[in-house]
């Protein structure tokens, strides 16, 4: 009987292995730019032909490759990165698998040009489709040129799924961007079609290379973080200011030692730094690094390298989330100087995007132009959303906040209220709000202050909106979560990995306030929930608050969902739009404001207040 089991031939098993690494010519050119980076180069060009998919050229002046190297680079897991298996685990450089250049070489035509001496004389090495056709002497200064030609030409099925020419530069460029980043003492230069793209010489730092990629006028709002925990943890880099966002995440650019990555628990801990900072949708811009003793993360579990495995995952998140809080928390941006808002909305557009991504001018705020001002939210927007909510008091939970009724005839009255106390631990007051000077309201929603020559908006809901949040919040956390004993305890039906699950996580969970036991095979009963949340949604919220903490070692959800009942607590007990207010009370608001966190914006994310310089005013009168 003949074997069923047969073994590939090699020149299969390299199609096989260019499909892991080798997507589209996005994937060649980050190969490519990662081996010039590994060896040293300072000055790199990549040269594109309709989009890459009929010539990818990439030059560096690193430090090549002698005749047996560059051939013995051809081969598969040839490298020069690890030797044995303890040296995946202190990996310093960005390739290491030797597997890029035979997977390249296996679906197109292939040359190679290296040169290891300052002699000028190297090596060219001719292949296609993963054979070697021609090796011959050739002259060039140090460095490296590979040429890779009408890729995909031997999978006729893989070349139909490549998309339009624009569509694969912008991959390819998003990559090249990417690394720019990440390495901005390297300069770099992108030509598509013989047209120069982007030219990026070295510069001293990294804000200095977000102004080229990014837009310059991106600066103003860009917040420099730096943070360490003991040796083995470090974040720097910049992240925006809330009113600087993007309605995709696809400008938040995150580096472990150098290597970009597309990593859930990073990503969520970015998120989670914003936390009530930004409207539902909306992401921050963020180009942060993430430097980690290599033996606590693997990234050795995709071939892309985009996804790493951190030994201890819950550590970073929580680093990394608290980093970003501590730099976004003073609201120093608040009290800056002003910029022009028409600026801010049409900021420079960056050198090269991503097909998906949004122009860089893309903020929320309002929009100044020479005719109006417009503002994106109505004061209908913060009116109740309840249907037969009751009025609630505006002083609930605000009880260190005097609030008189305002005068018939709109005059304040004398205040001879205590000083404001604030219940927040740690706030400090800097007394921005309270220094400013009170011109009156808007219809009755907007607050019109002067800070020297500027003309200040103020949000009288959103701002109430913050204060009465952060002392709701801080009240809750300050003592032990209270259970709510269920009447009729709740039967959960697991499957058999959200069971698992659960069972490890039990401990956790009885920490937060549910109480839960075994009930037979994968089912569970639910006895008591945290007292804040009622039974609302109870079962469904218990197995998605213990799928994230295994997924990310921290969970959001529980917070998230008593975060909206202290929201909607605090929505209903404060100051509404169309309320008429007395001096007295605005003032007593601003000082309330004064001593809170994250004063920037409501919880909701929406902002507090906007500023219009003189300028900006003049300029609507057609006044310059």
């Amino acid at each position: 009987m003949e074997p069923t089991i047969h073994i590939l031939p090699e020149e299969l098993c390299n199609k096989i292995a260019a499909g892991e690494v080798v997507e589209r010519p996005s994937s060649v050119v980050k190969e490519l730019l990662e081996n010039a980076l590994d060896a040293g180069a300072s000055d790199i060009l990549v040269e594109l032909e309709a989009g890459g998919k009929r010539l990818i050229r990439v030059t560096d002046n690193g430090s090549g490759m002698n005749r047996q190297d560059a051939f013995l680079a051809f081969e598969r897991h040839a490298t020069s990165k690890i030797r044995t298996d303890e040296d995946l685990f202190a990996l310093n450089t960005l390739g290491f698998r030797g597997e890029a250049l035979a997977s390249i070489a296996s679906v197109s035509r292939l040359r190679l040009k290296t040169c290891a001496n300052s002699e000028g004389l190297g090596q060219q090495i001719y292949a296609e489709g993963g054979r070697i056709k021609n090796a011959e002497e050739t002259g060039l200064p140090q460095g490296t040129v590979v040429e890779v030609r009408n890729l995909f030409f031997n999978l006729p099925a893989r070349k139909k799924f490549l998309r339009k020419e624009q569509t694969e530069l912008g991959h390819a460029a998003d990559v090249v961007t990417k690394q720019a980043l990440a390495h901005p003492e390297v300069s770099f230069r992108l030509r598509h079609n013989d047209r120069i793209l982007l030219d990026l010489r070295r510069e001293k730092g990294v804000r200095e290379r977000v102004a080229a990629l990014l837009g310059r006028s991106l600066l103003k709002d860009l917040l420099n973080v730096e943070s360490q925990s003991g040796s083995d943890l470090r974040l720097f880099g910049l992240i925006s200011a809330p009113q600087l966002n993007r309605s995709a995440a696809t400008h938040i650019y995150t580096f472990i030692n150098g290597r970009y990555i597309r990593d859930r628990v990073v990503q969520h801990a970015v998120m989670e730094g914003y936390r009530h900072l930004l409207m539902k949708g909306r992401y921050p811009v963020a180009v942060i690094f993430l430097e980690i003793d290599p033996a606590q993360v693997d990234v050795n579990v995709h071939p892309t390298k985009h996804e790493v495995r951190f030994r201890e995952q819950s550590l970073v998140h929580d680093f990394i989330a608290t980093s970003l809080q501590q730099t976004l928390k003073p609201a120093d941006w608040l009290t800056g100087s002003a910029d022009s808002v028409d600026q801010r909305v049409a900021a420079d557009q960056p050198a090269m995007l991503a097909p998906d991504s949004t122009t860089a001018g893309e903020v929320s705020g309002p929009v100044v132009t020479e005719r109006s001002v417009v503002l994106k939210e109505a004061p209908a927007d913060y009116h109740s959303t309840l249907t037969g909510a009751e009025p609630v008091s505006r002083s609930v939970g605000l009880s260190s906040m005097p609030f008189p009724e305002p005068l018939a005839n709109g005059e304040g009255r004398e205040d001879n209220s205590e000083p404001v106390q604030s219940l927040l631990p740690g706030a400090s007051s800097d007394g921005y709000f309270s220094r400013l000077q009170i011109l009156g309201q808007f219809h009755q929603s907007y607050i019109l202050c002067q800070d020297g020559d500027d003309l200040i908006l103020i949000d009288q809901h959103a701002a109430h909106e913050r204060v009465g949040f952060e002392k709701l919040r801080h009240s809750y956390a300050a003592g032990n979560i209270p259970s709510q004993t269920l009447l009729f305890p709740e039967i959960l039906e697991l499957d058999f990995n959200s069971a698992t699950v659960l069972t490890e996580q039990t401990g956790e969970l009885a920490a937060l306030g549910f109480e839960i036991e075994p009930f037979g095979g994968k089912s569970f009963a639910l006895k008591a929930v945290p007292q804040l949340l009622g039974n609302k949604s109870a079962a469904r919220l218990v197995v998605d608050v213990a799928l994230e903490l295994e997924r990310v070692g921290r969970t959001g959800q529980l917070r998230d969902s008593i975060d909206e009942v202290l929201i909607m607590m605090a929505c209903h007990s404060v100051i509404r739009a169309n309320q008429a207010l007395s001096t007295l009370e605005i003032k007593a608001l601003f000082k309330e404001l004064d001593l809170i966190d994250f004063k920037a914006n409501c919880p909701h994310g929406r902002p507090v207040m906007q500023r219009l310089t003189l300028a900006e005013v003049e300029r609507l009168f057609r006044r310059h």
